[in-house]
């Protein structure tokens, strides 16, 4: 079993290795500055949209506690929110209907929502829900962290 494990951890950095040696820094560099105007301006007006939305989220009982945005290929935004309150679903549809022109407001509260009821659903044991990270990018995602008790 062990030169099993020997023989796959040599294969899988002989592929590492060949994969950085067809990355070059060089190339990475050449397609971040090719990105045109037109994608530029796009991944700010996104930007701004997003950033417009954090005091709506926040009366959905979710603060937001920082922004993080790669500009990369791909790029994409991570909205970082604490929960600050339980927020009836009633409460929180009136604030869709109120801002029903804001396109990414239901994707980011359905989200956020999704993320409460699955940390219902944990043990959490000496662990609290501390943070819920909301990727917005080519693939969006969610991230939830646990801290232990005393830590905030």
């Amino acid at each position: 079993m062990k030169d099993f494990l020997n023989k796959m951890t040599d294969k899988a950095n002989e592929m590492k290795d060949a994969m950085l040696d067809s990355i070059s820094l060089d190339k990475i560099t050449e397609k971040l500055n090719g990105i045109g105007d037109a994608a530029k301006e796009k991944i700010t007006n996104t930007t701004n949209d997003l950033i417009a939305m954090s005091p709506i989220i926040e009366e959905m009982g979710y603060k937001t506690t920082g922004i993080s945005i790669t500009v990369g290929l791909p790029p994409d935004i991570t909205f970082h929110f604490q929960k600050t309150a339980d927020v009836s679903a009633e409460r929180r549809a009136e604030i869709l209907e109120q801002h029903k022109d804001k396109a990414m407001l239901g994707t980011i509260v359905k989200m956020l929502v999704t993320t409460d009821e699955y940390r219902d659903k944990l043990k959490l044991g000496s662990f609290k829900f501390n943070n819920i990270d909301v990727c917005i990018g080519l693939t969006p995602g969610m991230t939830i962290q646990l801290v232990p008790g005393g830590l905030q």
